[in-house]
């Protein structure tokens, strides 16, 4: 088991009632925080037959030092009874990475409950072989530093998925909301998801930019009603992105491309492999694979007005509004 980097610690660990333990910030956390770092306590990288998954965590967990070994034990389990090693990992792995087939056991961020607004976001750093949480909004003192398991959408829809894979009834602030409120996040999150189905068509994209973009500009809208701040966020700028870069408009991709960094920064640190993948397509946005399908909105990098001169004409021409 590597050594955590608690430096500067901005939480604690105690109990939560209803939830087990979680962590508690014990200072004001700003947005992009570092607020921890820890490496795995083992993976499932030699895992290779699902016969013998048990019996091979088992020795893993075993050979573990004891402290290891209680760290583990101690993690919560979503279905007690056979193969109690599996489900621990089940119940609390997370893959190194988006496309990983690998999974890891982090006992201090597993100790991470969940929200539907979730305040933090947890991502792996591959170069430095650990996993990362960072704040992705405005944190008090006291408050319950959480992560997001579900995919999103409506409450009845999250509160289900929740149900079946992790075992609880969700009561976060989200899904506690009055009547009138809940009614009117869920209408609004089951516009989001035709928003996003429609954003993803590709035809829809080279045909109809300007109404994808302007999907785009919707869904950010609720993005901030939402409080959604997570990599939701950054994924819907790279969507931005795409379809500006795809007719060839240099100036647009390259504030897309900013925004999606700056964004992505905030979720993943200035390390994240995504990160520097998009600070290059900011600087060089014909460097993007689908670059110029058709040369309908073609300017250069330099044809971006200024930002600072006026913000809401700038968001007009980001968004193509009234254009």
């Amino acid at each position: 088991m590597g050594s955590l980097d608690n430096s500067n610690v901005a939480y604690t660990l105690q109990p939560i009632p209803g939830k087990g333990k979680g962590l508690i910030a014990t200072r004001a956390i700003r947005p992009g925080e570092l607020i921890l770092s820890e490496p795995p306590l083992f993976t499932t990288a030699s895992l290779s037959n699902p016969a013998t998954f048990e019996k091979d965590l088992g020795a893993i967990v075993k050979a573990l030092p004891k402290e290891g070994q209680r760290a583990f034990l101690s993690l919560h389990n979503n279905n007690p009874g056979a193969d109690p090693f599996s489900n621990i990992v089940r119940s609390n792995g997370y893959p190194l990475g988006p496309n990983s087939e690998v999974g890891a056991i982090f006992p201090l961020v597993a100790r991470l409950n969940h929200a539907c607004r979730p305040n933090a976001q947890h991502a792996w750093n591959e170069a430095r072989g650990i996993e990362v949480v960072h704040a992705v909004r405005d944190i008090k003192e006291g408050e319950e530093l959480t992560l997001s398991y579900s995919e999103g959408g409506p409450s009845e829809q999250r509160r289900s998925s929740l149900k079946e894979y992790f075992g609880f009834e969700c009561a976060c602030e989200a899904c506690s909301l009055g009547p009138a409120e809940l009614q009117a996040s869920d209408a609004r999150l089951k516009r989001a998801q035709k928003l996003d189905e429609a954003i993803g068509d590709p035809r829809r994209v080279r045909h109809l930019p300007e109404r994808a973009l302007a999907d785009c500009k919707a869904l950010l809208d609720i993005y901030q009603q939402e409080q959604i701040f997570d990599l939701r966020l950054p994924r819907l700028y790279y969507d931005a992105f795409q379809i500006a870069a795809m007719h060839s408009d240099a100036a647009r991709a390259g504030v897309f491309a900013r925004l999606c960094a700056d964004a992505r920064t905030v979720c993943e640190g200035e390390e994240s492999e995504e990160v520097a993948s998009m600070r290059e397509l900011q600087a060089d946005p014909a460097g993007f694979g689908n670059w110029a399908a058709t040369n309908k909105w073609k300017s250069k990098v330099e044809d971006a007005p200024k930002q600072e001169s006026s913000e809401a004409s700038f968001q007009k021409w980001l968004w193509k509004v009234d254009t």
